[in-house]
């Protein structure tokens, strides 16, 4: 694992720790994929890039996420305030 501090954002009791994993798998998974996966690579690129190369893929993969249909969803979603339901 390459996080030397650990990314450990809550602790649970051990009989709760698989439904509290499952609980945050199905909310991540939740997300449009396409998004997560250029997260995930904005992730990968982060270990190892620079921040200006990092932030010039990232101002990059923003434009292209600004123009899906999961984006449209997204707004809509929030201006009515309900959950998104992406494709």
């Amino acid at each position: 694992m390459r996080w030397p501090a650990g990314l450990v954002s809550r602790v649970v009791p051990a009989d709760q720790l698989l439904p509290t994993a499952r609980a945050l798998a199905e909310k991540i998974a939740a997300n449009p994929g396409a998004v997560m996966r250029m997260t995930k690579r904005l992730l990968r690129e982060g270990q190892l890039a620079t921040l200006e190369s990092l932030l010039e893929l990232s101002a990059g993969y923003q434009a292209i996420a600004h123009k899906t249909a999961d984006h449209r969803e997204a707004v809509t979603a929030f201006i009515e305030k309900r959950a998104p339901r992406f494709q």
